[in-house]
């Protein structure tokens, strides 16, 4: 771990410890109704997902409603090829066919601790967007999926990629080019006053191959005598290499981590305010006792002249004299280290100091009570 890094993680972990663990006890809260929030949202994931009708391509026409424009949820699996007539893509780079391509190049920087040796990355905050730059290109053509690559009358199925922004395709990756940075007079400056610097450009193309074998889960309906399916926003699947029992598991699986998951840590976050609270009442009734034992003693300082003056006609042997001017009976105790050391004025002065310490052992006074002799 550099040392930029750990003097993050000292910091996260002295805010995080502040305030007794209450800081840590709200975020442990904070992330157990994220988490339970994301659960119930996998949750209905996954009843949408089961309650999808499967169906093979061929038998699909006859679980969809006969009214043209009406949909329904369903669960189809085929093999992807290009519709009658039309067309279908080549990716650049590897000239492989497809009917989609995805061209990605992508900046990485290697990381250092400069020159200067600094603790803050100084790139990423000033060069933050320019590091993360990435540029695509995607292109689709229209397909559709069918239950064989064989012949143009064999039954399909139109996919619709319109609405698929936040559904992830099942692309290959048929390309991958590392191309080295060539130094120049900014990288120099950034080698200089930052913690990384550019060193390579990764070239990469990924495509929907034709004859990949594909599950489709959506809105399906008729139009115009052809069957057409579009993605459900609430689902985080369209077109899957999953079959729709192994997409119900993984959803399921997901669901019993996050409900668990969310369980444990919203045990831990009341487990930490309760213990952050415990304290904080602790400490007020410390406080409340140090102030009314303060008050007494103050209350007493009109008897400290008649102590003072029976002090100096009586004898007091050595054990009984005060630490700090060896003068006066010892009468006032520390509280918490109940040590008896010091006579009422000295103990006074003692208790009104910046930093109050018993001058026996160093430990921290809280407040003082007076000691009467029998």
């Amino acid at each position: 771990m550099s040392a930029r890094d750990r003097e993050t993680a000292e910091a996260l972990v002295r805010f995080a410890a502040s305030l007794d663990g209450a800081v840590l006890g709200l975020g442990t809260a904070a992330v157990a109704i994220a988490s339970w929030v994301k659960y119930l949202a996998v949750a209905r994931e996954l009843r949408l997902v089961a309650s999808a009708a499967a169906s093979s391509i061929a038998g699909v026409r006859s679980i969809l409603p006969e009214e043209d424009g009406e949909s329904r949820l369903i669960a189809v699996r085929g093999f992807v090829r290009t519709l009658p007539g039309g067309s279908y893509l080549r990716a650049p780079g590897s000239g492989e066919y497809g009917v989609a391509t995805k061209h990605t190049q992508t900046c990485l920087f290697t990381e250092w601790r400069g020159i200067f040796g600094w603790t803050f990355d100084l790139h990423a905050l000033l060069f933050r967007s320019w590091k993360e730059q990435i540029i695509t290109s995607f292109r689709t053509v229209k397909f559709a999926l069918a239950d064989s690559m064989q012949g143009n009358r064999a039954p399909m199925i139109t996919v619709d990629l319109d609405k698929t922004d936040h559904q992830p395709l099942p692309l290959t990756t048929v390309y991958h080019k590392l191309i080295p940075v060539e130094t120049s007079p900014y990288t120099l400056f950034q080698t200089i006053i930052g913690n990384g610097y550019p060193i390579a450009l990764l070239d990469e193309e990924k495509i929907l191959p034709l004859g990949k074998e594909l599950t489709a889960i959506g809105l399906g309906r008729t139009n115009d005598g052809s069957v057409m399916i579009t993605s459900c926003p609430e689902i985080p699947f369209f077109l899957s290499e999953l079959t729709k029992h192994e997409m119900q598991a993984e959803l399921a699986s997901r669901s019993r981590k996050l409900f668990w998951g969310s369980i444990a840590l919203g045990t831990l976050s009341v487990c930490l305010v309760g213990h952050a609270i415990y304290r904080g009442l602790a400490r007020i009734k410390l406080r409340r006792e140090a102030r009314q034992a303060q008050q007494l003693f103050e209350e007493a300082e009109d008897a400290i002249q008649e102590d003072d003056s029976s002090d100096e006609e009586s004898e007091i042997g050595d054990g009984q004299l005060c630490v700090v001017c060896l003068r006066k009976r010892r009468k006032a105790a520390f509280i918490p280290c109940g040590h008896l050391v010091c006579c009422c004025k000295c103990a006074l002065r003692m208790e009104r100091e910046a930093e109050p310490l018993c001058p026996m052992c160093r430990q921290d006074i809280r407040y003082m009570i007076r000691i009467y002799d029998s």
